[in-house]
């Protein structure tokens, strides 16, 4: 190993021996006894493990953890993609903080990131015809549409709210209404939140 690898091995170890944190010294791969006689040695006995023997540590990665930091990070590249979507299709504070756990300022500060206004008051629900085309739609694109998880399914409302050109707030909102009309009648949005649905006309 180059002396680079062992100087910051050996003064990161010194570090937390100097700070009384042994646990994350040993997680360095020193056992008790080795970390004491390390904390003995001068600067140039040190100097000289560091330079004349390269050799006694070992770079090695470790498999599963690398892909398990892999998979985590594909994951969130993930959800952050999934809540730009949303974002871009018209989800409301709510759908969001339900779906993704995000704050109002969160979501704020997204759309600001996204160019994406904030609207005002709340949107209009679609025409009867509107709604039956998109339930038709939705009888296709979802695996059980009249089931109370249908509300969970949001990739399945993405597809709906790209198909039909309703936001996905609606989309949401209407699925509530088809699987669960007396639960989607308590669950209404406030209107301070401006990001509710009500039906055109309706003040």
């Amino acid at each position: 190993m180059t002396p680079q690898f062992n100087h910051a091995l050996f003064n990161q170890a010194l570090i937390l021996i100097r700070e009384g944190d042994m646990r994350r010294a040993r997680a360095l791969g020193f056992n008790d006894q080795e970390l004491q006689r390390l904390s003995r040695l001068q600067a140039s006995q040190i100097e000289a493990l560091i330079h004349e023997f390269p050799a006694v540590a070992r770079f090695e990665l470790d498999h599963q953890t690398f892909d398990a930091a892999l998979r985590r990070i594909d994951r969130d590249q993930d959800r952050d993609v999934q809540v730009d979507q949303c974002i871009t299709l018209g989800a409301s504070v709510q759908m969001l903080s339900t779906f993704f756990g995000m704050t109002p300022n969160d979501c704020s500060s997204r759309r600001v990131l996204l160019g994406v206004p904030s609207r005002q008051g709340r949107l209009p629900m679609p025409e009867e015809a509107v709604e039956h085309d998109a339930w038709n739609r939705w009888q296709t694109i979802s695996r059980d549409p009249s089931s109370v998880d249908a509300v969970e399914d949001l990739r399945g409302m993405i597809v709906l709210a790209e198909e039909t050109d309703l936001p996905l707030a609606v989309i949401w909102s209407l699925i509530k209404q088809w699987t669960t009309p007396e639960q989607a009648r308590q669950d209404s949005v406030p209107a301070e939140e401006h990001e509710g649905v009500m039906r055109a006309g309706v003040a």
